[in-house]
């Protein structure tokens, strides 16, 4: 599966003059532009507070689909992924996607996704990448690693499908600055799948898929604007919406979704906002 996501926009809020006093003795923990390959979406601090937009197109090759029979005989699925993440100064039009000078940071993390069938409702996906990414314009660089397990219940089938999703994710980065170069989320949420009366694709029903997350971030993702303004998040909502084929895939060429969409992300206290492309479940992503 391929997934494309990039930022669109995040807003700032000014801290109180004791919270910066706080930030100058005790420096706050940052996130990383290694990071961008794991968190897809963001906003990262590079050398002098510039702002860098991410794109994560990651393809993908499924090795086997996951099954399980009446006996209870069941069959892993495997998936191989490759996911080439890049960082750039400004996206303010095509030009500067084109022009190679804009490139801040690119990476490339490959991993394997394993898809368990505990039962015919429930299903796991443990997964693990590792690789290794760049500045453009500096000698840093980092080996980059992350992972995790996904669980998909799904509570009802039929005209509607409707899932319970949970994760439990780690990512890290090396070398990392103070030992600040771990993170840890845990995610649950629904996602909802059902067919459009009268609205067809190809002769084929179009379905509407939407989800709907929520991840708390074990360690507080600090982002600095400016010297001595800090913006720090520890959550975060997503709502996603796509149109698709219910279980068949689109295919765009030589390329094939799930389904094609947009999720809305933003954190509890609105400091952080972001617009991606929904191209897959949370639970395959």
């Amino acid at each position: 599966m391929v997934l494309a996501t990039l930022l669109f926009a995040i807003n700032s809020q000014t801290w109180a003059q004791d919270d910066k006093q706080q930030t100058r003795e005790d420096p706050v923990r940052q996130a990383h532009w290694a990071m961008g390959a794991f968190f897809g979406t963001g906003w990262y601090q590079v050398d002098a507070n510039r702002t860098v937009y991410i794109l994560r197109v990651p393809p993908s090759q499924t090795l086997r689909e996951s099954s399980i029979d009446k006996n209870g005989k069941r069959s892993l699925g495997i998936e191989f992924q490759y996911p080439l993440t890049f960082g750039f100064h400004s996206l303010d039009a095509l030009d500067d996607f084109l022009d190679f000078d804009n490139f801040a940071t690119v990476s490339f993390t490959p991993g394997v996704h394993v898809d368990i069938p505990v039962t015919e409702k429930w299903h796991l996906r443990p997964y693990a990448h590792i690789g290794w990414g760049t500045e453009t314009k500096s000698t840093d660089s980092a080996w980059i690693y992350y992972g995790g397990v996904r669980s998909r219940y799904r509570l009802g089938s039929g005209n509607v499908d409707w899932s319970l999703l949970n994760a439990v994710n780690y990512a890290g980065y090396n070398p990392d600055f103070d030992k600040r170069g771990k993170y840890g989320s845990v995610m649950t949420g629904l996602e909802f799948d059902h067919p459009l009366k009268g609205v067809s694709l190809g002769g084929e029903d179009v379905w509407l898929n939407w989800h709907l997350t929520y991840n708390y971030f074990f360690d507080r993702l600090n982002f600095h604007n400016d010297e001595g303004q800090v913006e720090s998040v520890n959550d975060q909502w997503e709502l996603g919406l796509a149109l698709g084929k219910g279980s068949k895939k689109l295919k765009i060429w030589f390329i094939k979704f799930e389904h094609v969409g947009l999720s809305f992300k933003a954190s509890s206290n609105g400091v952080y906002r972001a617009i991606s492309l929904n191209m897959s479940s949370p639970f395959t992503k």
